[in-house]
């Protein structure tokens, strides 16, 4: 079968027009439909109807069935010649978000630049949930993600490394800044400032208010972490983080107080490949060294 042939069909039953279909791929109208009748004769059935009398293309049922199986085989393929252009280039394409990659990820530095990994690295470094999608999409091959969960996905291998506590941060001239702890429906009428969507934290905020029954204005969200900081610390508004952003140096300005609410939600730590991707030898010892970095379930992070 030939896969140029998938791909006409694919697209014929996207646009239902064959004029259409050879001018977005640049071929004559006859070589569309060569294609579907190569195709009709390979599955012995009907994928096609013309009505001319309506000038109407009609789908199958047959070829509908065929246009999910040849939507899955052209991602599988695209897929295919990613990574197989990515191998040739001999780079470990790897996903990082800002905040492991501040807190966690410079104790490997030394690792992987003696065993001359850390100048094969193209690292894309943004949030969690962008990072995800681009092990999935495939334009990225490892992550080192964050998850309110363990992460649990038949599409993905996953290591386990660890989990932080999530906390809530306060000015030092906070009502609640002498407390150690708090409730989360204490703070119903708080006003939060957050990390956007990019990151795990909105997941966990959502989640600590169904369970506390409140809804909290959220005022600001921005990316920027050393933001929000900065924004708490003059005291205009109160927020969600994992515990280590907090340096000891920000201690002096800000308090961190314990959820006592008992939900599972913590910050995650998992590196994470495609199920099906192969790995290269440089990956391979890439991944042994990141497996190295053991983050705590109570205290501080362990190399």
């Amino acid at each position: 079968m030939n896969t140029k042939d998938l791909a006409y069909f694919k697209a014929l039953v996207e646009k239902r027009n064959y004029t259409s279909v050879a001018k977005a791929f640049n071929v004559s109208q006859p070589t569309i439909t060569q294609a579907v009748k190569r195709l009709e004769r390979e599955f012995k059935d009907e994928l096609v109807h013309v009505d001319r009398t309506h000038s109407q293309t009609e789908i199958t049922r047959a070829g509908l069935l065929l246009y999910e199986k040849a939507s899955a085989i052209t991602a599988n393929l695209n897929l295919a010649h990613q990574e197989i252009e990515n191998a040739k280039l001999s780079r470990i394409r790897f996903g990082l978000p800002p905040i492991i990659g501040s807190l966690y990820f410079p104790s490997l530095a030394g690792q992987l630049l003696k065993n001359r990994l850390l100048q094969r690295l193209n690292v894309v470094e943004t949030g969690s949930g962008g990072l995800l999608t681009a092990v999935k999409e495939g334009t990225i091959d490892i992550a080192l993600l964050a998850s309110v969960l363990p992460l649990h996905d038949p599409l993905l291998n996953v290591k386990h490394l660890g989990s932080r506590p999530f906390v809530i941060v306060v000015s030092r001239q906070h009502r609640l800044a002498n407390q150690n702890n708090v409730y989360f429906k204490e703070l119903a009428n708080e006003e939060f400032i957050m990390l956007n969507y990019k990151f795990v934290h909105p997941k966990a905020f959502k989640a600590f208010s169904q369970f506390a029954g409140v809804n909290p204005p959220i005022i600001y969200k921005t990316p920027d972490i050393l933001w929000i900081t900065s924004l708490v610390k003059e005291n205009l508004g109160i927020s969600l983080l994992v515990h280590d952003v907090i340096s000891p140096a920000d201690k002096e300005s800000l308090a961190c107080l314990t959820i006592l609410d008992p939900l599972p939600e913590r910050f995650n730590i998992s590196i994470v490949t495609w199920q099906g991707y192969i790995l290269t030898a440089d990956e391979k010892r890439f991944i042994k060294v990141l497996k190295q970095l053991k983050i705590s379930q109570n205290g501080d992070y362990q190399n």
